[in-house]
């Protein structure tokens, strides 16, 4: 390197340090272009942090930051971290940002590519503790963006793998949608009996909608028909948004179709009607169904149709339960849940949604009709029974 672009480059240190970041920027760039060779492993590492704090860290412009990202990639080499994660990458830290915004932005073979960049086997796995919550390692976080893309792309036999290699990370913070996407997974391969254990293992942890409604669609495809109708009518008593769940509508409407054949009907208009209200694709099988019943082919009021089932989908969830009777023994200090002391001798835990009475009936000693529900105890990490749809007596 001759004298000029050695002082240059000290020039560019000292811009840097003095927060003269434009100033900086101009020279690395002007002499990395011409003679990148120059470049000392300082020089590299003070070129490509100057990047990443002025275009990847707090930026959300995909095309600026893939820009800058190429040239970073191109600087720095990755440092292998697997055994000391105690100085940052800022090679690791930009492909993992670039990642995480081309799923956002649903580039999923995108994702694929630049992964490609990114030797897994150099990434902490040791999670990092901030105010007392525990925060991804670097190689959770490869593996979450990976494997979500592989699984839009189809490339079933791939996440599965990775989703499995994940799931013995040392430190993994959050299990949860490895899982669900081994269950995808599953589903795809037919592997039914796998998948429910792995989403049962979830659902237990964090009983939304969407995984009830994919357990029902596995034991739907098992031919377990009567799990797959519990699961589905649990998936659609869940809160969510009733046009998230247009397709779980679909599937009750299949299962109850020879027993239920009004109901089955009404939730195929449930079904037409969400999909007419969101200018959604409508099947013209299911037009012509709803046109032969004599059913409003433009009622958009979806909601309505779905109060009207509400009944019924209780009924039908706890016709095979006992119903239980006890007392109120215990409301919490902050008064979202408590505990009801059963005739049977045992207490249940509940939470306050599921009190069908008014606020002034919420109070110990109140005595209470309820059904029993699978829940996850947090605090004991185990499965406990709950009571669910209490009313007064």
């Amino acid at each position: 390197m001759d004298a000029v672009t050695k002082e240059k480059l000290k020039l560019a240190q000292r811009f840097k340090k003095e927060n003269k970041i434009d100033e900086a920027e101009e020279i690395y760039r002007e002499f990395w272009e011409k003679t990148p060779e120059g470049f000392s492993e300082f020089d590299k590492t003070s070129f490509s942090w100057l990047l990443y704090n002025k275009y990847i860290k707090n930026n959300d412009d995909l095309d600026e930051i893939t820009e800058n990202a190429e040239l970073i990639t191109e600087v720095k080499k990755q440092q292998n971290q697997s055994k000391d994660s105690k100085y940052p990458c800022p090679y690791t830290l930009t492909v993992l940002k670039v990642l995480e915004l081309l799923n956002k932005n649903n580039d999923f073979e995108e994702v694929v590519m630049w992964a490609e960049k990114i030797n897994p086997d150099y990434l902490s796995e040791k999670a990092s503790d901030f105010n007392g919550r525990k925060y991804p390692s670097n190689k959770e976080k490869y593996y979450s963006q990976l494997t979500k893309a592989l699984l839009k792309l189809d490339d079933i036999d791939t996440c599965y793998e990775l989703s499995k290699e994940a799931l013995e990370l040392e430190e993994l913070t959050d299990d949860t949608w490895f899982n669900w996407r081994l269950a995808k997974c599953t589903n795809e391969l037919g592997e039914y009996d796998e998948a429910i254990d792995y989403l049962k293992k979830m659902i237990a942890k964090k009983p939304d909608w969407y995984m009830k409604a994919e357990i029902a669609n596995s034991y739907y495809f098992k031919g377990d028909f009567e799990n797959s109708l519990n699961y589905a009518i649990d998936a659609v008593l869940t809160p969510a948004p009733s046009e998230s769940k247009v397709n779980v509508y679909s599937l009750i409407a299949d299962l109850i179709e020879d027993e239920y054949p009004e109901e089955a009907l009404k939730h195929r208009y449930l079904e037409y009607s969400i999909r007419l209200n969101k200018e959604w694709n409508i099947d013209d099988r299911l037009t012509e169904e709803i046109e032969n019943a004599g059913l409003d082919t433009e009622n958009t009021q979806y909601w309505k149709i779905e109060k009207e089932l509400k009944g019924f989908w209780n009924d039908l969830k706890y016709k095979n339960q006992e119903i239980q009777y006890g007392i109120i023994s215990k409301i919490l200090p902050h008064g979202k849940a408590g505990f009801i002391q059963a005739e049977d001798g045992k207490s249940y835990y509940f939470k306050k949604y599921e009190f069908k009475g008014s606020n002034d009936e919420l109070h110990e000693m109140t005595s209470v009709s309820f059904y029993l529900e699978e829940g996850f105890d947090k605090a004991k990490n185990e499965v406990k029974m709950n009571a669910v749809n209490i009313h007064t007596i």
